[in-house]
């Protein structure tokens, strides 16, 4: 058994250490032929935002016993941005497993992002491991069901339905953008990422698209890349007549299917004009410790690029001034504009709390509840609005 110095993680440096992490990601996931692990691999290096050196590996000597990709995006926090790391694909070689490599991995995931600056790490975790590294939970998702037989013997929509094409892209980012844009966990995606991604969607089973009359787009759906499936990646509808011609593409090819499945939010327009419309059965999953979850990661970077919507939340509600620090960290952030007032009241967070509070996950008043928090009740109708809950999700087609 190795010790853990003899573990060295660094970046993949040549197409032959990039292409040993992408067959061992590959046969650790069940993607088991030659072919999947290099599309895979081209796929990755093709992206147009991706950046040299996200494929982080372990190696024990010469010998790769592991490693983790760290994708770069921008994520949405209302109106501002956070540089973050999208934590991926974390493998240990079979005989290597149980000697402190998946545990040396998310050591350096850490150093890495706060290394590149980026404020936030997220990822979409198995239960029970990630808490330790100090990643909570920012997102429960929501799956909507709809009988087959009562979408049946509705009428048919006078929209039609037809298979996107390359030239489509800009048209499903727009309608992305329409959407999803909106809630924390989106990201800045360009039509060259749309593209990129329709790309990879086009070989299997196409994303489609909803046009009304006039031949306007007006929604689309993602399905699984081996269809039949009744289970959407992705839906989006501008209204009802769009929603229900999606659906019932859907059910036609999803024909075995008794329901068919639908992941949205639950505010969100699309789920608005089938709950309008259909009988349908919402459930929501909440398993502590597994799923979305994240960390901060360069603080400073994070607080930064956060300064100016907590100030723009403050003005609107009216709220009073303060003094945001995080514990065992050496940073703060004066929140209002009273930044020179003396005696400004002080709010003491812990790293994951603020991460909470940012995604919407829990309200303030429930997190000033928690240990190691220091908050004055005066201040915690200020924080419930600079902090509103329920305003997160993470579109299928972001998924890492």
């Amino acid at each position: 058994m190795p010790k853990r110095g003899d573990i060295i993680i660094r970046s993949a440096e040549t197409p032959a250490e990039l292409h040993a992490f992408f067959r061992l990601a590959a046969e650790t996931f069940a993607l088991n032929a030659l072919h999947s692990a290099t599309h895979w691999q081209q796929h990755v290096e093709c992206a147009p935002d991706y950046v040299p050196g996200q494929v982080r590996c372990a190696f024990v000597a010469t010998t790769l016993v592991g490693g983790y990709i760290l994708y770069e995006r921008s994520m949405r926090v209302g109106f501002v941005t956070i540089p973050t790391g999208c934590f991926a694909s974390l493998v240990t070689h079979p005989d290597w497993r149980g000697c402190g490599v998946a545990t040396a991995l998310m050591h350096d995931a850490l150093a890495h992002a706060i290394e590149r600056r980026l404020g936030l790490i997220l990822l979409d975790g198995i239960a029970g491991f990630y808490g330790r590294f100090g990643y909570v939970d920012v997102l429960d998702t929501t799956r909507h069901i709809i009988n087959r037989a009562h979408l049946a013997a509705m009428p048919r929509s006078p929209y039609t339905v037809r298979p996107a094409t390359p030239d489509y892209a800009p048209v499903l980012r727009d309608l992305y953008e329409q959407h999803y844009a909106g809630y924390c966990g989106s990201f800045v995606r360009t039509i060259a990422r749309q593209r990129h991604d329709l790309a990879l969607r086009l070989e299997e089973n196409p994303p489609c698209l909803a046009y009304d009359d006039d031949g306007q787009a007006c929604g689309y759906l993602i399905l699984p890349s081996r269809a039949p499936g009744n289970r959407a990646i992705e839906a989006a509808a501008d209204n009802w007549h769009a929603a229900l011609a999606l659906l019932q593409y859907h059910a036609s090819i999803a024909r075995e299917a008794a329901e068919i499945d639908w992941s949205l939010p639950p505010d969100s327009p699309t789920f608005y004009a089938l709950a309008d419309h259909l009988n349908l059965t919402s459930r929501s999953v909440h398993h502590p410790d597994e799923g979305w979850m994240a960390r901060s990661a360069h603080l400073p970077t994070l607080l930064d690029c956060i300064r100016p919507l907590l100030d723009a939340r403050r003005r609107s509600s009216g709220g009073a001034a303060f003094q945001l620090q995080i514990r065992d960290a050496d940073v703060s952030l004066v929140v209002g504009e009273e930044a020179n007032a003396p005696d400004l009241p002080t709010v003491a967070l812990t790293p994951q709390a603020l991460v909470q509070l940012l995604f919407g996950f829990r309200p303030a008043h429930w997190i000033a509840r928690s240990p190691g928090m220091r908050i004055a009740p005066t201040i915690l109708p200020t924080l419930d609005a600079i902090f509103p809950t329920g305003h997160a999700w993470i579109a299928g087609s972001d998924a890492f």
